[in-house]
């Protein structure tokens, strides 16, 4: 429940910002960064749920329930965001990256170091490096 928490408190803020960066057209380095950083997240959240007892109905859809909430986010973050200055999307966007980075650092990163080491650091180098690339 600790990763379904951190999923749904960092992604809300995640998928405001997508939202705000559909206003300037499609970012595709925030949308993979999203889909990359959330993806293992939900799945270890899920196996977490299973491995508790949880029947795979109720993980499923609380999974479903998580990424519609997600959803309505970019919806809600590109309504919100078409009258918008460039200072206030660029403080939006800023906050998302940073809710991205502490969800990985609180919730991935910990357990990733205690099971993966040493390729953990390059992954971790070159997942920033393919957000650098896509960005530009």
């Amino acid at each position: 429940m600790a990763l379904l928490a951190a999923v749904t408190l960092d992604g809300v803020p995640e998928n405001l910002a997508l939202g705000v960066s559909l206003v300037g057209g499609v970012s595709l380095s925030l949308l993979v960064a999203i889909f990359f950083s959330n993806l293992p997240e939900s799945l270890v959240g899920a196996v977490a749920m299973r491995e508790s007892g949880l029947r795979p109905r109720i993980v499923v859809l609380t999974w479903v329930a998580c990424a519609v909430l997600l959803a309505a986010a970019v919806v809600l973050g590109r309504g919100a965001a078409s009258g918008l200055s460039e200072q206030v999307l660029a403080v939006a966007l800023a906050f998302a990256g940073g809710a991205v980075l502490a969800s990985l650092a609180d919730t991935l990163m910990p357990e990733a170091f205690e099971h993966g080491r040493p390729l953990n650091a390059f992954a971790t180098a070159a997942g920033f490096f393919l957000s650098f690339v896509l960005a530009v």
